[in-house]
């Protein structure tokens, strides 16, 4: 092994030698020089050249002077000898550094995915990168001395070629030009193209330094970035909803047209303004959107329902939904969305409208009371200052008006259904009518109304209330004051409303007549037994006495039923019970038993007070003057007072009861 690796040294170390000496040629040119001479000197001073070689006469040898040349020689030999070397040094480094630089330009354009190019005065090649051969289909070697017009379609050469002696003639740089690149073999690329002057050692312009850069897929990016944009403005333009763009602090960037319609701002008039400064704010709604903005960059997204203001200073009702916009994680603003929810409130409101009426129709309050409901509830969704209802009584075939408010004509006679009014035209016809002051004197059809209509009233509007395919009535609103408080508009609106009504109206008087019928007596409207009993129970009570009862009993009636008839039977029934009726008190009970016997429950009331009304009866009997004569009631009568002690109520019928029989044989 020590050998082999002393063979090795003995070779490598001339060759050492050798590089060393290839490395410092300059100072061993010097040494052998100086060498040289001293060898010379020498020879000449011992071998007395001169003399030998030129025929000059022989001289002594003058080993003093032989040794100062030498010494003279060699010392300026050694200064040359530090001299060259430090020059040699020096060189080294800058061939180095040359090396090195030239290794990283290399380096640096080899890898780096640019292309890059010099450029001669001629527009040729000089040096490229790997990266420009490449995009050129070539060895970075075949494209130089080439042009352009080899790799590039004409069109796009020219154009290069152009750019370059711009450069070159002008001395500016071409920075980022933005430019379609198609290659020979049809493969198209978006390039970003830099030239600069390309200068010698003289500063003269020799051709040009270029660097393009493929941008072909940020092209794509911008181009689908674009498109985003294009859509989003398409989009945000075309929106059925009302839009505005607001930066970070609230400030207004773009509106679209239906945010104009909807508020009647252009996008001049608040463009830069802040959204929360009362343009589109009533003033207790700032400080709401102001919270709302701050809830939409923070959360990201709001839905809320508020109140909002127009240019002309209407308000109304807008459902408000915003969200924050991030690009590349930075808040860029709010998009704020309105939507006009007037419809749907109103149709809210209708609908609850609907339901209260349906739900006091279900109540046990009485009709009236529901008239009263009724109106309450309509007047929330149009005006019913001056409002009446209008019934048919369709066995007189008569319209009457059970519930009018009217601040000129408080008070609505009961009319025929055949006459000339507009309410009964509604009712004949079963359709909505809409009037004012222009249409009575304009429409033909019209002109039968004008005089009912006459000249202080301004605007009428009335719909038919029908039940199934029959008309029960109508509702009616106007207005003596604003011929503009309705329109045609509010046709739909109380057609829609009549329908419920029209139920709850039938439902009640359905329930009412029912209930009437339960408690009355169908022939003589007087109470039947069932109430009698009822309320004598209630009134049985220490608080009430002394209560008295009186029982009247028909004498005749068969003979006259056998006679005349049942029907005129019927009429003496009737005819008494409206006797009754007129002579009794308010408080009093006044009821039909059954067949000929009447009651009559009298509250608080003393056994001689009883019998100056049992006496008042008779006589009014006895004078009645009823034609004919056998109408006139023949009856009997019997009283009784419960004074202190209670009895039970079966008592004191059994008593009363007796007492009749008693007047009645008398009578006989």
């Amino acid at each position: 092994m020590k050998l082999k690796l002393n063979l090795k040294d003995k070779i490598l170390k001339p060759r050492r030698w050798i590089e060393k000496i290839k490395e410092n040629r300059e100072v061993f040119v010097i040494v052998g020089m100086v060498m040289i001479l001293n060898i010379i000197v020498f020879l000449s001073e011992l071998l007395d050249i001169p003399y030998r070689l030129l025929g000059a006469p022989p001289t002594i040898v003058n080993w003093r002077e032989a040794l100062f040349l030498i010494i003279l020689i060699t010392s300026v030999g050694s200064i040359a000898i530090v001299m060259i070397r430090h020059f040699v040094i020096e060189r080294k480094k800058s061939i180095k550094a040359l090396a090195r630089e030239r290794n990283l330009l290399h380096a640096l354009m080899n890898n780096i995915a640019d292309s890059i190019y010099f450029k001669d005065n001629k527009n040729r090649f000089v040096m490229v990168n790997k990266a420009k051969a490449e995009h050129s289909g070539v060895t970075p070697k075949n494209i130089i001395g080439k042009t352009d017009f080899d790799f590039l379609p004409k069109e796009i050469a020219r154009q290069s070629f152009a750019d370059d002696n711009y450069v070159m003639k002008s001395g500016r740089p071409l920075i980022d030009k933005i430019e379609k690149i198609i290659h020979l073999n049809k493969i198209d690329h978006w390039v970003s193209v830099t030239k600069v002057p390309w200068y010698d050692e003289e500063g003269k312009i020799i051709g040009t330094i270029g660097i393009t850069r493929d941008i072909t897929e940020r092209k794509k990016a911008e181009e689908v970035l674009l498109k985003s944009q294009q859509e989003f403005v398409s989009l945000f333009k075309s929106s059925p909803e009302a839009l505005v763009y607001l930066d970070e602090k609230g400030n207004i960037i773009d509106i679209n047209p239906r945010f104009t319609e909807l508020f009647g701002y252009s996008l001049e008039e608040v463009k830069g303004r802040n959204i929360n400064d009362g343009i589109i704010h009533p003033l207790n709604k700032r400080e709401e959107g102001e919270k709302l903005d701050e809830v939409a960059l923070s959360e990201g997204y709001f839905n809320f329902e508020s109140i909002r203001k127009k240019k002309d200073g209407t308000l109304f009702p807008v459902s408000i939904s915003g969200s924050n916009i991030v690009i590349n994680g930075q808040l860029k603003g709010i998009i704020g969305t309105y939507v006009d929810i007037t419809k749907r409130k109103q149709d809210e409101k209708l609908h609850q409208v609907l339901y209260n009426i349906s739900k006091a129709a279900n109540s046990p309050i009485s009709l009236d009371e529901l008239y009263q409901s009724i109106h309450k509830e309509l007047s929330t969704i149009i005006d019913t200052t001056n409002f009446y209802i209008a019934l048919v009584d369709e066995r007189e075939d008569k319209i009457f008006f059970p519930y009018n408010i009217d601040n000129t004509k408080p008070i609505h006679l009961p009319r025929t259904i055949k006459n000339n009014s507009l309410v009964a035209e509604a009712i004949r016809t079963g359709k909505s009518i809409f009037v004012n002051q222009e249409m009575i004197k304009g429409k033909k059809f019209m002109m039968e109304f004008k005089e009912w209509f006459g000249t202080l009233r301004k605007v009428w509007l009335g719909s038919p209330l029908k039940v199934e395919d029959r008309v029960i009535g109508a509702i009616v609103v106007q207005s003596y004051t604003n011929p503009e408080l309705y329109s045609e508009k509010d046709i739909g609106l109380l057609e829609f409303v009549s329908s419920q009504v029209a139920t709850a109206i039938e439902r009640k008087r359905i329930e009412e007549k029912i209930r009437y019928l339960s408690f009355h007596d169908a022939l003589t409207g007087l109470y039947n037994r069932a109430y009698f009993e009822e309320e004598l129970e209630r009134y049985n009570f220490p608080r009430y006495y002394p209560l008295s009862i009186m029982m009247v009993d028909i004498n005749g009636l068969k003979v006259i039923n056998d006679t005349f008839g049942h029907y005129e039977g019927d009429k003496l029934l009737q005819h008494l019970a409206s006797l009754l009726n007129s002579i009794s008190r308010k408080g009093d009970v006044v009821a039909r038993l059954g067949g000929d016997e009447f009651a009559i429950l009298l509250p608080s009331t003393t056994a001689e007070q009883v019998h100056d009304f049992h006496e008042r009866i008779k006589k009014t009997c006895e004078e009645d003057n009823i034609k004919p004569t056998y109408l006139r009631p023949s009856i009997a009568l019997g009283c009784v007072t419960q004074k202190g002690e209670y009895q039970n109520t079966e008592t004191l019928l059994k008593e009363v009861d007796k007492r009749m029989y008693q007047d009645k044989n008398i009578t006989r």
